[in-house]
């Protein structure tokens, strides 16, 4: 029998035991490897202990846990979301969520909201192109020419020109690369993988949602906020976190 990983994240410790408990006792083949109470506590155990499975609470002291799922650098865990508010399920849909369970939590829908994930988990497994001889093709061709980068999917890897990437963005745990010739890829990796992988002196992430190209920058927009125009007339937001960075990466650029 596979076992598969999970954490609990909630603000209160009962809730926690209590779902623990139901996991232990109706699903077996769910091992419960850490807890957290805060968004702080959560983005390390998860980016940790790389869990299978996720249950997530909406609510974490007054803040929404989707800033958590923006921070976390795992693609293959399952998010189910366990709240008693019922108005965040749309917002979850978004954010790929597998399912969503309300409180009082009803046994019958938790070994249901399981078993999907189960079978998501599996059907990664399955269309995992990370093992094999088509893996090594990819290493080699990386290994050979740091002019590629490789994108994968759940089905497919991708052979990207780095040189061709206008900008990445995300609105959910996924990254979706945008090329000069307008073509869209999605990847089963978040923005912060790329992040780390990307030439950092061609690619900035100036925002949470967008890692932009330098080169088809044509210009800074400091109006009603700050923007980055690209040569296509898209016009991305610059966080204002960001905006001392990014201004210190512009004059190394000059």
């Amino acid at each position: 029998m596979n076992t598969y990983k999970a954490v609990v994240v909630d603000d209160e410790v009962n809730n926690i035991l209590l779902l623990k408990h139901f996991i232990e006792k109706y699903c077996i083949n769910i091992e419960v490897i850490g807890e957290a109470l805060t968004t702080i506590e959560a983005i390390k155990l998860i980016n940790e202990a790389d869990p299978d499975i996720l249950f997530l609470d909406i609510r974490l002291n007054g803040k929404e846990v989707f800033e958590v799922l923006d921070q976390i650098k795992i693609s293959k865990g399952q998010v189910i979301f366990v709240t008693s508010h019922d108005e965040y399920a749309l917002k979850a849909i978004k954010y790929n969520a597998i399912d969503y369970i309300l409180k009082p939590i009803i046994v019958e829908d938790l070994i249901i909201s399981i078993n999907k994930a189960i079978k998501k988990i599996q059907q990664q497994k399955y269309f995992d192109f990370s093992k094999g001889p088509r893996a090594n093709i990819v290493q080699k061709e990386i290994s050979d020419n740091k002019n590629y980068i490789a994108v994968a999917s759940l089905d497919k890897i991708e052979l990207l020109k780095v040189s061709d990437i206008m900008y990445v963005s995300s609105d959910s745990k996924y990254a979706t690369f945008h090329l000069i010739n307008g073509k869209l890829h999605v990847s089963n990796r978040n923005l912060i993988f790329y992040e780390n992988i990307l030439d950092a002196s061609l690619f900035f992430r100036i925002h949470k949602s967008f890692i932009i190209n330098i080169s088809y920058t044509s210009r800074i927009i400091k109006k009603d906020g700050s923007y980055c125009e690209l040569i296509n007339g898209v016009l991305l937001p610059i966080a204002k976190r960001k905006q001392d960075l990014f201004n210190r990466f512009l004059k190394i650029k000059e």
